[in-house]
């Protein structure tokens, strides 16, 4: 049954490469954007009379910022949205409903295969580049034996297979909400900011004030960037670590069911654009 999917897997990867130009662009664009961060955050520790805050040192900032920009880098990149919209406008939908394939499992299988491409490519070389040249400034600090800090390597991999799920999910989502809607460039948009800012990317969840904190900690948002980050970093213990990932498993539950009871009815009400 898998063989079915291995082509959307293969396109996914192939889609990649044939766009080389953009990509680099964007790694461009996301070393500028990490060093502005960094910036702010030395302004921000600078003019601040505490040293930690909200658990936080300068260097385990910076990292911070440095990892969870390389990780969304690979992590986020996802075109289930645009496609569907797509589908929709050009008529194409239609013959998704007729091919003897899911059209749920497509799209994991296509986002699969770009992120582990993106992750062969960027990911692993930059986030052991960062690892090694951060450790020797002395900005991470391996307490643990090998095998303890292979674990946590291992438990970064689970916890960052079930973020690739999760984004999917809400991707796929919103591009169902396009079923029901023309805005797809607007629901697009909309879920972008969502993203990044419950998952802590843009401000570490410890930031957030009070109850809210509490809320967006227990959200699939936290799982999706931040979570992965703390773990990769050892800034959480083994528990903890399972603790996260134990919720993004229950969350990816979750948002399939949901996003099959949401499928089953706007497929009942898609209005086709191109014909």
């Amino acid at each position: 049954m898998l063989k079915r999917y291995l082509p959307f897997f293969r396109a996914g990867a192939m889609d990649l490469m044939a766009f080389k130009f953009a990509v680099f662009s964007w790694v461009i664009v996301s070393i500028f954007q990490v060093a502005c961060t960094i910036f702010l955050w030395l302004a921000v520790y600078q003019n601040s009379p505490d040293a930690v805050i909200n658990g936080f040192t300068i260097s385990e900032m910076i990292t911070f910022q440095i990892f969870i920009n390389i990780y969304t880098f690979v992590t986020f990149d996802n075109n289930t949205g645009y496609t569907i919209n797509q589908e929709i406008k050009d008529g194409t939908i239609a013959m998704s409903f007729v091919k003897p394939i899911s059209y749920r499992l497509r799209f994991i299988a296509t986002n699969f295969g770009s992120v582990s491409m993106l992750m062969l490519i960027f990911g692993i070389p930059f986030l052991t580049i960062a690892y090694v040249v951060l450790g020797l400034l002395g900005y991470i600090t391996i307490n643990v034996s090998v095998g303890g800090f292979l674990l946590y390597i291992l438990l970064f991999f689970v916890a960052q297979l079930l973020a690739i799920l999760l984004n999917d999910a809400i991707c796929y989502i919103f591009g169902i909400l396009c079923f029901y809607t023309t805005a797809g460039f607007g629901l697009n948009q909309i879920k972008m900011v969502v993203v990044n800012f419950l998952s802590g990317t843009y401000v570490p969840i410890a930031f957030f004030p009070g109850i809210f904190k509490t809320i967006a900690s227990y959200l699939p948002f936290a799982g999706m960037a931040q979570n992965p980050i703390l773990i990769l970093l050892m800034k959480v213990d083994y528990i903890t670590a399972l603790k996260y990932i134990g919720l993004s498993a229950i969350w990816v539950v979750i948002l399939e069911l949901f996003a099959k009871l949401l499928f089953t009815h706007a497929s009942k009400k898609v209005t086709v654009q191109g014909g």
